[in-house]
């Protein structure tokens, strides 16, 4: 993750990441973003269907689970999904999904799917519409020219009443090219601006020692809420 020189991800990529656990990107604790905005997400909405792409064993999914949520996840790394429900304690099963050429992992009580698949794969055939979507590491770790893709899928599963938090990084790509990959304002206004309203909730520093040998010098992270038209 720290190469300057790297600028492409791949399926082969993110196995090795999880072999080796360089999940740097993965934190302990709820992101301190989504807890000072959740109301914005849930928008006094009680057992709504939440989607998490690209979800790893985020934190964040058992935090809304416990508060009487639907969490659907999508991650294309098997052992992601299996560390998440063994660390959170969570009994599961597994079903193969022959047509998207993966698997999904459903909690006792069905209020948490974890799709273990190409993220490309997954429709709103399989869960229906979204009520929210928390899209933290998500977007910034997918290749540029997939982005217009990534957004297309994205707002194909979105219900009327969707409440979209996107997440995203500010640093100077210029010193480190990615990942997690530098996605402007001006472009997420591209990407979801014809179909989504879009609007700045926050920008934190989270600048540490940790991300020194990217070569930055500061970092940002910086929240969306993005609401269908």
């Amino acid at each position: 993750m720290s190469n300057p020189q790297f600028t492409e991800v791949s399926q082969n990529f993110w196995e090795d990441i999880w072999k080796e656990q360089q999940i740097g990107f993965h934190r302990d604790h709820v992101d301190l973003l989504l807890e000072k905005h959740i109301d914005k997400l849930i928008n006094g909405r009680q057992r709504i269907k939440i989607f998490v792409p690209l979800c790893g064993k985020s934190v964040d999914m058992k935090w809304l689970w416990d508060q009487g949520h639907t969490i659907i996840g999508v991650e294309s790394v098997r052992s992601a999904v299996e560390e998440f429900f063994k660390e959170q304690s969570i009994k599961y099963t597994v079903s193969d999904l022959p047509d998207i050429g993966g698997s999904v992992f459903t909690s006792e009580d069905e209020r948490m799917k974890l799709y273990c698949c190409d993220l490309f794969k997954f429709n709103s055939k399989l869960e229906g519409g979204m009520n929210a979507v928390w899209d933290r590491g998500s977007i910034v770790a997918i290749n540029r020219d997939e982005r217009q893709r990534y957004a297309e899928l994205l707002t194909s599963l979105l219900s009327p009443d969707c409440r979209y938090l996107l997440d995203t990084l500010e640093y100077d790509e210029t010193k480190y090219p990615g990942p997690p990959f530098y996605l402007s304002e001006q472009e997420i206004h591209n990407l979801f601006g014809d179909k989504l309203s879009i609007t700045r909730l926050d920008r934190i520093d989270i600048f540490e020692e940790a991300f020194k040998p990217w070569g930055i010098e500061s970092l940002h992270e910086k929240l969306f809420l993005m609401t269908v038209k």
